[in-house]
């Protein structure tokens, strides 16, 4: 089973903020890179929380090439295409067998997965709802071995663990 990490870009962490960038990297079973994708999202400044602006580092001239949602939905679903390895069976007759991509990433269940379903608003959406979420291992990790690190950012539990 090959897996697509995903991490998303925002201009906040309200719902009300746009995604600005959508990155992936899928791993094989032995975690070795097989490819990789990162996509730069056209947004309003205007409906950004500067200080998310500022830590996700936004140069306009970066943004330049940027692309509509619609359009990085459709160059994401392109890329995961291959990598569909979830094998699933339609809820309505006639009942056809088709495939999604493996999605995991931290923090991706509340956070990731919900913003990259609404970049494909009611097109298909070519990955498994049943997201691989390292933050809730971690979570219980530290359930199971006690104690807890200063906060649950990415940064500081790679380095405590």
């Amino acid at each position: 089973m090959r897996t697509v990490i995903a991490d998303v870009e925002t201009g906040g962490v309200l719902d009300t903020h746009p995604t600005i960038q959508l990155a992936a990297l899928v791993v094989d079973e032995s975690w070795h890179e097989i490819a990789s994708f990162e996509q730069k999202i056209a947004f309003d400044v205007g409906r950004c929380d500067p200080e998310a602006l500022a830590l996700n580092h936004y140069d306009p001239e970066a943004w330049e090439d940027a692309l509509a949602p619609h359009v990085v939905a459709a160059k994401f679903a392109a890329f995961v295409r291959p990598y569909a390895d979830v094998k699933m069976v339609s809820k309505r007759p006639p009942f056809r067998p088709y495939a999604v991509a493996q999605l995991a990433g931290y923090n991706a269940l509340t956070f990731d997965l919900p913003r990259i379903k609404a970049l494909f608003g009611t097109s298909f959406f070519p990955c498994s709802f049943m997201v691989r979420d390292v933050l809730q291992r971690v979570l219980w990790h530290y359930d199971e071995q006690g104690g807890a690190p200063e906060n649950f950012k990415l940064s500081t539990v790679a380095a405590a663990l």
